[in-house]
């Protein structure tokens, strides 16, 4: 037999698996065309070069690893285009980003005399996620500063406000982004991120996984693990799908998780917010913080109007005591709640002024349109709560003209 008639078995079994190779890559290949297609379509052009460098446009709902890392914390890149959801109509809104990587108009370093410069800090809230560029409170915030005031004086509020942020990553972005601005004024609204994040509640759900084990298998063999993030990151079908399988099952908590959840919350959060406190105080920064509002999904939006913050707490804990159980954002408001409490007594012990914000939206919960954002309306009553907390440290409440910085106290 020639060499030739002795080769042809092999080719022919190689045509086969191209073939079958080709045959079987063919439906993904489609599929992942046609996911890149529709996110195009819900979030923008940019999801279509997902997984490549040109990838810089996504929803505002984005993990950290597709933003500008930097140690401690994260920002996002310069001039990214960002995308985020209006809430209530639905339309795809773009978020404009600076130089710096926040959000809003470009930040100036030098300061002119008469400005009276406001650095907002916070996550997702702050930042306006479902809301337009006009629309946040740091911008309703400047315009109202700058109209009620006599003129002399011109205030600057920067929003550096960054989905996803907890009070250890806002404590870092301070020290790195918002020092070197030389603010006057410091504001703090943020608390939802760090009630939410906890290891005893996390394995209670991972339980409920059924692709749990495959998980642990891929997470113990690292060149597995390393192979599945590329792909991750890479084909937006396996992305997507890895979402679908750790979305939150229909997972319940007793006393005694919610109670191993909340231990030591506060006490991080509080650690935090003191080192800005007195990071500002050393400088001569005026330093304001803020409760912030938020809900679970225990009552709908359209019976949320008139329902207060401690009421529906209540309605939580009762459902806690009547059925023994809640769910996970009931959970995550029971330690928000808490958190809260004590962001208060922290504040009246340490002379730290605090806006109520909490109270200042109770009557209008209706405005949260998901657990913690808020619609326009709502942005508009806490820049107005922001308002009057920051005139008075300013020394502009009657119109008076600050001519200097002063520690805050009281």
């Amino acid at each position: 037999m020639s060499r030739d008639a002795r080769e042809l078995p092999h080719v022919s079994r190689m045509k086969k698996v191209l073939f079958w190779g080709i045959m079987l890559c063919l439906p993904l290949l489609v599929m992942e065309v046609g996911v890149r297609t529709f996110f195009a379509y819900q979030l923008g052009p940019g999801v279509l070069f997902y997984g490549t460098s040109l990838n810089r446009e996504r929803d505002g709902d984005v993990r950290s690893g597709d933003m500008n890392l930097l140690g401690e914390y994260f920002k996002y890149h310069a001039h990214e285009k960002r995308y985020t959801r209006d809430k209530e109509t639905g339309h795809l809104i773009r978020a404009g980003i600076n130089a710096r990587g926040f959000r809003g108009p470009e930040f100036t370093e030098a300061k002119a005399p008469n400005v009276i410069r406001v650095i907002t800090l916070g996550a997702s809230s702050t930042f306006g996620f479902s809301d337009r560029d006009d629309e946040t409170y740091p911008y309703f915030l400047e315009q109202m500063l700058n109209r009620d005031t006599s003129g002399s004086k011109r205030f600057q509020v920067y929003n550096l406000g960054i989905p996803h942020l907890t009070s250890n990553e806002i404590h870092a972005l301070f020290e790195a982004e918002a020092l070197p601005l030389d603010p006057d004024v410091v504001t703090f609204y943020e608390g939802v991120n760090d009630s939410w994040r906890s290891p005893v509640l996390f394995k209670k759900e991972r339980e409920m996984h059924s692709s749990d084990a495959m998980r642990e298998t891929i997470r113990k063999n690292r060149r597995l693990h390393e192979g599945f993030r590329w792909l991750r990151d890479h084909v937006l079908v396996i992305s997507v799908a890895d979402g679908f399988l750790k979305r939150e099952k229909n997972v319940s908590f007793n006393a005694r998780d919610v109670e191993a959840h909340m231990r030591g919350k506060s006490e991080n959060y509080l650690e935090n917010i003191s080192a800005i406190r007195d990071e500002c105080r050393r400088r001569g920064i005026a330093f304001i913080v803020a409760t912030q509002q938020a809900k679970s999904y225990l009552v709908d939006r359209d019976q949320m109007k008139g329902l207060t913050y401690e009421q529906e707490c209540g309605l939580i804990r009762e459902d806690l005591k009547q059925n023994g159980y809640i769910k996970r954002y009931e959970v995550d408001l029971l330690t928000h709640e808490r958190m809260m409490a004590d962001l208060r007594e922290w504040a009246a012990a340490n002379q730290v002024p605090l806006v109520d914000v909490i109270a200042a939206l109770d009557e209008r919960r209706d405005c949260l349109v998901s657990w913690v954002h808020l619609n326009a309306e709502g942005n508009r009553i806490v820049a107005r709560a922001f308002e009057r907390g920051i005139l008075e440290q300013t020394g502009l409440a009657n119109g008076d003209v600050v001519t200097h910085k002063s520690p805050v106290s009281r």
